[in-house]
């Protein structure tokens, strides 16, 4: 009788941990991909404003994929003027995908080039509009800081007084799409999907925090801050690594290495854009999700590498975590000074699989 009840306990156990399989489990990998490989997908967007837009992101499957084996899923965003081919080989993340300690998909998506400045494209992600809900986000003396580039997607950009440096096209329905798509393609652990992006998409990774977190259990914003006004909260719980070279004066991480402060207690970038203090940041972060005041050592295998250290800020609803992350290096990943880029992409992941998604509990 008693090993009856046993069994039966361990069978609930195993059915209430089970991963939550997306639809495209028990599909086939499609035609020419394979374990270990990466290839483009195209879809079309339903964009708010601009309509039906083709779209196009990259998918990196790594070696231990099993079609009924449901996989975490990481959503990697490119910086500004970069591309979803370029950003795989740059974060390292498909390299960490492929470890034993990896087994995760990611996606790369591939931001909009819709500008003609100097005969050159830029990618880049939608992170904001030239004014929020705190003013402009940048300083509209354009001639004092340069003249921004105007994509053909914003028709009231003015290179020389606005402040709409990206594409205006809507990536936030861009990344659900994309989700989504990838959630019938292939199986995806669904309590498991984390997003992250250095620069224009770790900016973006904070833009989009208030919209998606339904979506995604974990952000890992690299390099970035969110622009003035547009660093709303998620309305349900999100964990949160920050990693931000206390050098950056491209992203500032302080008034230090800025060119001052801005308006509303802001940071001014070398280009005349705001951004909001890290540290203000995190704290707001700590206070959004209820967790204790006092951070504790969050320790790794980098600690002291060029001043590395992270601090961690638990106790949060649904036990989420926030974590914030800093070394003596500029706008960049973490400890290329070493060559030793692949570790941060280690931490990154380190830190997405101890966060899963819970849809219980709604922020006050």
């Amino acid at each position: 009788h008693n090993m009856s009840i046993k069994i039966l306990l361990l069978l609930l156990s195993a059915y209430c941990t089970q991963a939550r399989g997306s639809s495209g489990c028990g599909s086939h990998l499609p035609h020419g991909l394979h374990p270990g490989e990466s290839t483009k997908f195209w879809i079309k967007v339903n964009d708010p404003v601009l309509g039906v837009v083709d779209r196009k992101y990259r998918l990196h499957v790594p070696k231990h994929y099993h079609v009924h084996h449901p996989a975490p899923l990481v959503v990697d965003f490119h910086g500004w003027g970069g591309s979803a081919h370029g950003q795989e080989k740059d974060s390292l993340l498909a390299e960490v995908s492929d470890l034993p300690m990896g087994g995760f998909l990611i996606a790369y998506p591939d931001g909009m080039r819709d500008n003609e400045a100097d005969d050159m494209t830029w990618g880049s992600f939608n992170t904001s509009t030239s004014t929020g809900s705190l003013g402009p986000i940048c300083d509209t003396n354009r001639k004092r800081y340069g003249e921004i580039p105007c994509y053909s997607s914003c028709p009231s950009c003015n290179q020389e007084n606005s402040c709409d440096w990206t594409s205006c096209h809507d990536d936030i329905a861009f990344t659900r799409q994309l989700v989504e798509d990838v959630f019938d393609k292939f199986c995806v652990d669904k309590d498991s999907v984390h997003q992250t992006g250095v620069s224009n998409g770790g900016i973006f990774s904070y833009s989009m925090a208030s919209h998606l977190s339904d979506l995604f259990s974990s952000m890992v914003p690299v390099a970035a801050s969110p622009l003035l006004g547009f660093g709303d909260l998620p309305p349900t719980p999100m964990s949160l690594l920050d990693i931000h070279g206390t050098e950056d004066d491209t992203i500032p991480y302080d008034v230090a290495h800025s060119e001052g402060q801005g308006p509303h207690h802001s940071v001014i970038s070398w280009d005349g854009f705001y951004y909001e203090k890290k540290k203000r940041t995190i704290q707001k972060w700590v206070d959004g999700m209820n967790c204790n005041p006092t951070p504790d050592i969050w320790m790794t295998e980098m600690d002291g590498v060029d001043d590395w250290q992270c601090w961690s800020w638990t106790g949060c609803t649904n036990n989420v975590q926030v974590v914030s992350c800093t070394a003596n290096y500029g706008h960049d990943y973490p400890f290329g000074s070493s060559g030793q880029y692949v570790e941060g992409a280690k931490i990154m992941w380190n830190f997405m699989k101890q966060n899963h998604r819970n849809l219980n509990t709604v922020i006050n």
